[in-house]
C-alpha cells in the first residue's frame, strides 16, 4: 500500500489531501498524534510536524499500518513566487540547512515520480498559468528508507488553497499510484538550475525516470561518495548528466563512476517515449 503523508501545519498539503478524501471512502483511525485515513487503493497520514523535519517518519508509521512506499503533499516556496507544480526527492548532498541530516539522502521512489509527471502532463491545460517541473534534491527529511518523493503545489498561499490545482495534483497522484507502467530507464541526473529543466524534458518525453538529481550549485558537494549513494537508493542503471552545465572537474568524477550507463542529456533525449 501506498502512504500519502501531509502536514496540518501546511495549506497546500491539507488541500491535496482534502481533494483525496472526496474521492473515495476511508477508514479514519486516531493513533498517537496522527490521524489515518486507511482506503482500499491507498492511506493517508496527516501529522503535526512540517513534512521537511519528519525524518524517520516511515518508520514510526510503521507501527500502525504497512505500507511500501511514501508520498508527500507539500507546498513550494519560491522568493519569485511563480506559479508551479513540482516533484522531486529530498534529502543534503552537503549541509542539512533545512530538515535531514548532512550528506544523507532519502530513497526515491522513480516510477512513481515518472508517473505522475505524465499524469500531470495531461491535466495542464486546466491551469494553463501554471509550471511544471521536476526539482533538484534538496531538505529534509534525508532519514527515510521507504521509497519517497514530494509532491507540490507551489509557490504563495493563493496557489496553496487553491481547490483546482490541489485537485489536479490529488488526480495525478492516484493517477500514479494505480498505473501499471514501472518499465521506465532509472536514471540520476547532474547538473542544471535548480527546476533541472533538462532533466525535465527528459522526464516529460522519454522513457527516462530520474531518482536523484543535483543541480550545479551542489558541484561543490558532490564525490564518489555521494553519487554511489544516490545511485544505489534510486536503483539506477544511467547517470545523465547536463553537458551545458557541468563543469571539467565533475565530468572527470562522472566518467570514474562504474556500474552506470553515463549519458549526456541530448543522448537521453534520443530515447524518445512510446505511447502504450
Amino acid at each position: 500500500m501506498k502512504l500519502i503523508i501531509g502536514s496540518r501545519e501546511d495549506k497546500a498539503s491539507m488541500n491535496i489531501v482534502s481533494n483525496l478524501l472526496s474521492f473515495d471512502e476511508f477508514e479514519k483511525r486516531k493513533a498517537g498524534d496522527y490521524t489515518l485515513y486507511i482506503g482500499e487503493e491507498f492511506a493517508i497520514a496527516e501529522i503535526n510536524e512540517r513534512l521537511i523535519y519528519a525524518d524517520f517518519i516511515d518508520e514510526k508509521l510503521s507501527n500502525f499500518l504497512d505500507f511500501d512506499e511514501i508520498l508527500f503533499v507539500s507546498r513550494h516556496s519560491s522568493k519569485d513566487g511563480r506559479k508551479i507544480f513540482t516533484c522531486h526527492v529530498s534529502g543534503n548532498p552537503g549541509k542539512s540547512e533545512y530538515g535531514g541530516k548532512p550528506r544523507s539522502l532519502a530513497r526515491p521512489s522513480p516510477m512513481t515520480i515518472k508517473n505522475f509527471m505524465l499524469a500531470m502532463k495531461k491535466r495542464m491545460d486546466r491551469k494553463p498559468d501554471f509550471e511544471l517541473t521536476l526539482e533538484a534534491t534538496h531538505h529534509g527529511p534525508s532519514e527515510i528508507k521507504k521509497p519517497c518523493a514530494f509532491y507540490e503545489i507551489g509557490s504563495t498561499e493563493r496557489e496553496w488553497v487553491d481547490k483546482e490545482a490541489g485537485e489536479i495534483v490529488a488526480e495525478a497522484i492516484v493517477e500514479a499510484i494505480n498505473s501499471r507502467r514501472s518499465e521506465w530507464k532509472i536514471a540520476v541526473g547532474i547538473g542544471g538550475t535548480h527546476y533541472v529543466p533538462r532533466q525535465t524534458e527528459i522526464v516529460l518525453e522519454t522513457e527516462f525516470t530520474f531518482g536523484h538529481n543535483f543541480a550545479k550549485y551542489t558541484f561543490g558537494d558532490l564525490d564518489l561518495e555521494i553519487l554511489r549513494k544516490a545511485i544505489e537508493m534510486s536503483s539506477a542503471n544511467f547517470l545523465i548528466y547536463d553537458e551545458k552545465s557541468v563543469i571539467s572537474e565533475v565530468k572527470k568524477l562522472i566518467g570514474s563512476i562504474e556500474g552506470v550507463e553515463i549519458l549526456k542529456s541530448k543522448e537521453a533525449k534520443k530515447f524518445r517515449l512510446r505511447e502504450p
